[in-house]
């Protein structure tokens, strides 16, 4: 994956476009949020949508969730290994 920081966008690294990031809820920790039975994901009570921790999807999986479920919330640490940063797309 590509986090480009300036414009808070997330992308492949084939370069399709898989979310603006955008939370305005950003003062809220993982573990603020609920767990959910039998799953790693989070879900927001707040407004409502499952938070999806990104570090163990590849691009493919993560742009087919997406596609499926684009109001899905994303947990993503700018240090995990499968995220680069980029000034550029």
């Amino acid at each position: 994956m590509q986090f480009n920081p300036i414009t808070n966008t997330l992308y492949t690294d084939d370069n399709r476009f898989i979310k603006k990031m955008y939370c305005p809820y950003t003062s809220l920790k993982w573990s603020d949020l609920s767990s959910i039975e039998g799953s790693m994901d989070r879900y927001c009570d707040i407004c409502e949508n499952s938070v999806v921790e990104t570090d163990n999807l590849d691009d493919e999986a993560l742009w087919k969730l997406l596609q499926d479920k684009p109001k899905t919330c994303l947990k993503v640490d700018w240090q995990q290994a499968n995220v680069r940063i980029v000034h550029h797309v």
